[in-house]
């Protein structure tokens, strides 16, 4: 039931409690000296004016395991509201503060807060992007004495945050109401490691990407994204998972925050004041149309990794950024399952890899799989939605066998250690496969690794071969003989200067030349 006032202001004189279920509309709202006012787990207040609470009054709105309540006001706001943020479980969560000025001192103090502590380190930290890897998520600590340490004063608006209480409850924060864009200044750092911490500065709810509403924060935020990694990444517990616009409608709930990958270290993310909304579930996911997609999982046993792949009518086989999505990663994997884009490839290991729809006869994609050797690992695929007989087939270059692992589970022994593509690729072909079934010219991938190598990905194993560097003017650089095979790596001359390179391949089967961009 909704209900309206209609009346131009509405107030709460002192020792009135008002309890808010389902939605209430109301064109100003003052809660008064002892006045109170608090809005239920998935119910909604609406000011369509102006918002004041007395100092020695309250608003607080709530949430539990399935629903946020939410507070939206289109004018001013004036004094401090509270929102608890209910944790369901001991797990870690990306949080943020939906109000603006709490102190992280008094948070931490805070006894019903119940924030898991260690060696002086309470529950709740930052990303700094600057720090070794390992050391990036910066716990506050009231005498700090490591890089991982750190004294904060108040919870900046619009920056994620990591905690964990001792038991399940809520985090309470209390402050201020944003009441325009919050602009999210991220650390101006000179490594190649831009991944930030950022999260929904309001108490209401943001659309997340197209499926939810047309302007939402990853189209209004493109330009901050590095293309390979335009998209949201949420922690579930036990890895991140990204949400862009190949996924259904995704709306950010009050308190929610999540990480980005960004073009460069001095850029900025935009929470615009004008994308709330309310919503009567959190995180609900509609599909308008069915999707076909192979999501294909490697296990140990111990452990399970998973990377996806769509099909869409308009996606390429190179990059789509804001579909694709890279694979966050901080240090060396010592286990995880990731793909290298068909075409176009950087080296760049992908968590989600959209494709065409109409090209499942002559897909081949390749798998980046790290694992020690020895290891015993198990590949298996779900499809939906595929043609009839099409399916998801894993070719192996070590032991030229190609299973389908859309019918049965694919188990083997490592005899070496696997450090990304080379070995594994997936085929969606329905036809019979051989093991002379390789990559054409087409499909050759030419990258320059962080080693200083050139990376030739996709030659067909048949042969010897030659490399030889250009620079743009057409000066031979460097030439070198190699035998063919499905990765190979050739040092590059340690004093290559940034710039515009054509790299020429000459084979048995012919040559070919492509332009690529070192730096």
């Amino acid at each position: 039931m909704k209900v309206f006032f209609r009346k131009s202001t509405l107030a709460f004189a002192a020792l009135c409690f008002v309890f808010i279920s389902k939605f209430v509309y109301s064109q100003e709202l003052h809660i008064v000296a002892g006045g109170s006012m608090s809005v239920s787990s998935g119910d909604v207040l609406s000011v369509n004016n102006n918002l004041s609470v007395n100092a020695t009054g309250s608003l607080t709105i709530y949430s539990n395991a399935t629903h946020s309540g939410s507070l939206v006001v289109t004018g001013t706001a004036t004094g401090n509201i509270t929102y608890k943020r209910y944790l369901q479980d001991l797990k870690w969560y990306l949080v943020s503060a939906p109000v603006v000025g709490q102190s992280v001192p008094a948070f931490v103090a805070n006894a019903e807060n119940a924030l898991k502590r260690s060696r002086g380190m309470y529950a709740i930290g930052y990303y700094k992007s600057s720090n070794a890897s390992g050391l990036r998520w910066v716990y506050h600590h009231n005498t700090p004495t490591t890089q991982n340490q750190e004294t904060l004063t108040d919870f900046v608006n619009g920056q994620g945050y990591i905690s964990s209480r001792t038991s399940a409850g809520n985090l309470t924060f209390t402050g201020a109401m944003a009441t325009s864009d919050v602009t999210v200044s991220l650390e101006n750092t000179t490594t190649n490691h831009h991944w930030f911490s950022v999260g929904n500065p309001f108490p209401s709810f943001l659309p997340a990407n197209n499926n939810a509403a047309a302007t939402n924060l990853i189209s209004q935020n493109t330009n901050t994204f590095h293309p390979s990694y335009v998209g949201l990444y949420f922690w579930n517990g036990t890895e991140y998972k990204v949400v862009n616009h190949a996924f259904p409608s995704v709306h950010l709930k009050p308190g929610q925050a999540f990480i980005i990958n960004t073009k460069s270290g001095n850029e900025q993310f935009t929470f615009s004041r004008n994308l709330q909304s309310h919503q009567a579930e959190t995180n609900k996911f509609y599909r308008n149309a069915p999707t076909p997609n192979i999501l294909v999982t490697l296990s140990d046993g111990k452990e399970s990794k998973t990377t996806e792949l769509k099909f869409y009518d308009n996606a390429t086989t190179g990059l789509d950024p804001g579909y694709d999505a890279a694979a966050f990663i901080d240090g060396k994997p010592h286990f995880s399952l990731n793909t290298h884009l068909v075409k176009e490839s950087q080296g760049i290991d992908f968590m989600l890899q959209c494709l065409p729809n109409n090209a499942y006869e002559t897909l081949v994609i390749p798998l980046s799989v790290y694992a020690k050797a020895n290891k015993t690992i198990t590949f298996s695929a779900a499809t939906k939605h595929l043609p009839q007989g099409a399916g998801a087939y894993l070719e192996d270059t070590v032991t030229k066998r190609f299973v389908n692992i859309t019918d049965t589970e694919h188990t083997l022994t490592l005899n070496s250690t696997q450090n990304g593509i080379g070995r594994f690729y997936l085929h969606t072909s329905d036809r019979t496969l051989h093991t002379d079934d390789f990559l054409d010219i087409s499909s050759v991938n030419i990258y320059k690794t962080e080693g200083n190598m050139l990376r030739i990905e996709g030659l067909k194993e048949q042969g010897k071969a030659s490399v030889h560097l250009y620079d743009i003017l057409g000066k031979k650089i460097m030439t070198q003989s190699f035998k063919t095979q499905r990765v190979k790596d050739i040092p590059l001359p340690a004093s290559l200067k940034t710039g515009i390179y054509l790299v020429n391949i000459q084979s048995e089967k012919g040559q070919f030349t492509k332009k690529i961009i070192m730096g």
